[in-house]
């Protein structure tokens, strides 16, 4: 969508939309491992990893242009990853014949916590995931599930990411840096929504709201207008969130 047509989309309606029904406000911390848990149960796929760490590996799986080698179990990896399901099918691809799968597009820190969530359901988030590289961890992750099909991993970034945009409430005194942080929030939030997750319209309206009070929203407008190609879902529920607010 051209970002010429941001401001024309707020001004442009007649009639506001229906606001959303409130809710009350309640404590929405994310305990990223409590998380995970109840994320996989509700999946109804209950094939855990710990037992696997007894029986000897039968797949390597070689990640980044470093090639760093991780030697895992090809049913625990299938039943986690739609990627792993079709790369391991020893009827249609070389990698479940070879029992090997290379993975330069994914970073060996992402692998890393991937597997350790495989084996022992803990996935573990930067506690800050807007600072530099709590950002960076964050993306590359989210990158990683995309790539190797885990939604569940998708849906626990994109609750921490509305979780921590919820609670935010203050931003830097340099503009410079409230713009760059705030271009990285938007950034990551659209890239959530490429990626199948959506952040729930109550805590983006609070977010925007609490943007609104501190006169801030230029910033969140702004961070918008720079996302090329933005997501249209992402596109339509950020302004109609904006409109309610302004």
């Amino acid at each position: 969508m051209a970002k010429s047509t941001i401001t024309d989309f707020i001004f442009s309606w007649t009639r506001q939309p229906p606001a959303p029904t409130p809710r009350a406000r309640q404590n929405l911390d994310v305990d990223i491992h409590h998380v995970d848990r109840a994320l996989a149960k509700a999946g109804g796929m209950m094939v855990w990893g710990t037992p696997y760490k007894k029986k000897e590996s039968d797949l390597t799986v070689l990640v980044g242009e470093e090639e760093k080698k991780f030697e895992v179990h090809t049913r625990l990896f299938a039943a986690k990853s739609k990627f792993f399901k079709a790369a391991c099918s020893t009827s249609h691809f070389r990698e479940g014949v070879e029992h090997l799968v290379r993975l330069p597009e994914i970073d060996a820190e992402s692998m890393k916590r991937i597997v350790a969530w495989f084996y022992d359901s803990r996935l573990t988030l930067p506690t800050d995931i807007f600072s530099d590289e709590g950002y960076e961890i964050t993306l590359n992750l989210l990158n990683a599930a995309d790539f190797l099909e885990i939604p569940i991993v998708i849906s626990i970034i994109t609750k921490a990411t509305q979780n921590y945009i919820w609670k935010c409430n203050s931003w830097k005194e340099d503009a410079e840096e409230a713009a760059a942080d705030e271009q990285k929030k938007v950034d990551l939030m659209c890239r959530l929504y490429e990626c199948g997750g959506k952040i729930d319209a109550i805590q983006l309206n609070a977010y925007l709201k609490n943007l609104r009070d501190s006169h801030k929203m230029g910033l969140f407008i702004n961070a918008v207008k720079e996302v090329e190609d933005c997501h249209p879902g992402f596109f339509n529920d950020t302004m109609v969130a904006v409109y309610s607010t302004v």
